[in-house]
């Protein structure tokens, strides 16, 4: 009985992965999604300079931060950008502990994104990065 029940069940999932196309336990988007390891320089249309995180090896912008990430040049200036354009008060260390956590998710609620903790596209494209040599900010969709 268990062989023609294990028997019935893979039928069904060959089925089903062939119907539609995927698997029906994939992992989620974001498990695909590097993190993010340092920063480079961007420039605006403008000609504005400013510095966002990526994913080194690649130079991938849509790269994530989340709690546990550490010794990271990339956390270290979201706690920079926090601090210093958000004025929260936490550590510059490169460590993504539950202080940097909490900022974003408060940043996140601040600017009505999804308030997870996590950096990635949406908290990407919503925060002020700071143009340097000026003044003022400068949002990454721009």
């Amino acid at each position: 009985m268990r062989t023609m029940t294990r028997l019935f069940t893979a039928a069904a999932l060959t089925m089903l992965v062939t119907t539609l196309g995927v698997a029906p336990l994939s992992t989620p988007a974001y498990a695909a999604t590097p993190t993010c390891t340092d920063v480079v320089r961007k420039y605006s249309a403008s000609g504005e300079r400013m510095f966002i995180p990526v994913y080194y090896s690649t130079l991938n912008d849509t790269c994530l931060m989340r709690r546990g990430n550490y010794d990271n040049n990339a956390v270290k200036y979201l706690q920079e950008v926090l601090r210093d354009i958000y004025h929260y008060d936490i550590a510059v260390d490169g460590d993504f502990g539950p202080a940097t956590e909490n900022a974003l998710i408060r940043l996140q609620r601040q600017l009505r994104i999804t308030a997870d903790g996590i950096y990635g596209p949406q908290t990407r494209d919503a925060i002020c990065w700071p143009v340097y040599y000026g003044s003022g900010c400068w949002w990454y969709d721009e």
